[in-house]
This record gives structure tokens, C-alpha cells and sequence, in this order.
């Protein structure tokens, strides 16, 4: 199932829209962002989305990872 259109929904909070500005700029050599789990998969998705450069999600076990790719799969397109 495909949420894209719930992504460009999001990416109008302002908290997220700091964060995706501070990735793009070009003067962070890195980002680390904290958050709950449910907002995880939808700041990176806007990150990925939005940012000129690679994003690097790191989850605790491997589980989360997959948790974490198959939501990024239904936010962003193939």
C-alpha cells in the first residue's frame, strides 16, 4: 500500500520541517534525531525525500530495521 500522499501531509509539522531544513542545508556533516517510534519511519522518509545527500537510520536490533524498511517502502516511491 502506497502513503505517499501521507508524507507530504506530514512534512508540513514544523519540528519535521526544522529537521529536514538542517539536513538540507549543507553545514551538518551529521543529524541525530530522537523521537517515538511511530514518527521514526515518516522523518526519515522525509529526510530520504528531501535530502541531497544519503540518510543513515541506525535501529536497535535487526527487526526494527525490517520494521523500518517496509514502512519506508509504502512512503516512498520505488
Amino acid at each position: 500500500m502506497s502513503l505517499h500522499g501521507l508524507l507530504d501531509a506530514v512534512v508540513r509539522d514544523p519540528a519535521l520541517a526544522e529537521a529536514v531544513k538542517a539536513a538540507s542545508d549543507g553545514h551538518r556533516p551529521h543529524l541525530d534525531l530522537v523521537g517515538p517510534p511511530a514518527a521514526r519511519p515518516l522523518t526519515v522518509a522525509a529526510l530520504a525525500r528531501s535530502a541531497s545527500r544519503p540518510v543513515l537510520a541506525v535501529t536497535a536490533t535487526g527487526r526494527e530495521a525490517e520494521d523500518l524498511a517496509g514502512a519506508l517502502r509504502s512512503l516512498l516511491p520505488p
